[in-house]
């Protein structure tokens, strides 16, 4: 007779060996078959392929991936130039070949990676009657030559942009008129550049800013 909640005849020791064992082995098991690829993308058996497992793992590294990364910003640029806003009127006379009143530069002056945005507009009904060469230029030295850099020549009635200057110097625009009546041009600036005085190389016409905007 035993007492309660005892075992008359324990298990042999063999078979008890043997349980632990077997346990061992389903353990060992299920963690190469499920547990390595689900959660480390192991899959020495191809049970996690089958079974769709490696793909449960790449979906949660991809989403761990996602939340890892640093959000994207954006680019900067810190200035020694002071900012600056100006409106500048151009008269231009009709283009009837008699003179030459009806072209002009004007232009500004920039350093190396000084940033503007403009827009300007002229009150002409034909488009291909205004025509403009918008370039930037590093005037040449003594017995060199000038460095120009092209921006865009066209005919049109208005342009809105922005210029990052590549070289320093002066930078803006040949205007001219070929329409039979004469005409202002109204130009709009701001960012970091500098006003050329009136005379110098870029503004030999004296062109002068009416208001800031």
């Amino acid at each position: 007779m035993t007492a309660e909640g005892q075992i008359d005849h324990a298990p042999p020791r063999g078979r008890l060996l043997g349980l632990t064992a077997g346990a061992l082995a389903a353990a060992s098991l299920a963690f190469v078959a499920v547990v390595l690829p689900a959660e480390f993308g192991l899959d020495p058996t191809g049970f996690g392929k089958a079974s769709g497992l490696l793909r449960l793992n790449a979906a949660e590294a991809a989403k761990a991936s996602d939340a890892a990364a640093p959000a994207a910003v954006g680019s900067t640029s810190f200035q020694a130039t002071p900012y600056r806003s100006d409106v500048i009127e151009i008269p231009l006379a009709a283009g009837d070949g008699l003179t030459r009143n009806n072209e002009l530069e004007f232009k500004v002056r920039m350093k190396a990676g000084d940033t503007l945005v403009y827009s300007w507009s002229v009150p002409i009904e034909n488009p291909e009657e205004f025509y403009y060469d918008f370039h930037g230029e590093t005037p040449a030295s003594k017995g060199g030559e000038p460095k120009v850099i092209e921006y865009r020549q066209a005919t049109g009635t208005s342009s809105n942009g922005s210029l990052t200057a590549t070289i320093p110097g002066v930078h803006g625009w040949y205007l001219q008129n070929q329409s039979a009546k004469p005409v202002v041009v109204r130009l709009r600036i701001s960012g970091f550049y500098e006003l050329v005085p009136s005379g110098e190389y870029g503004n030999e016409a004296g062109v002068e800013p009416v208001k800031a905007p």
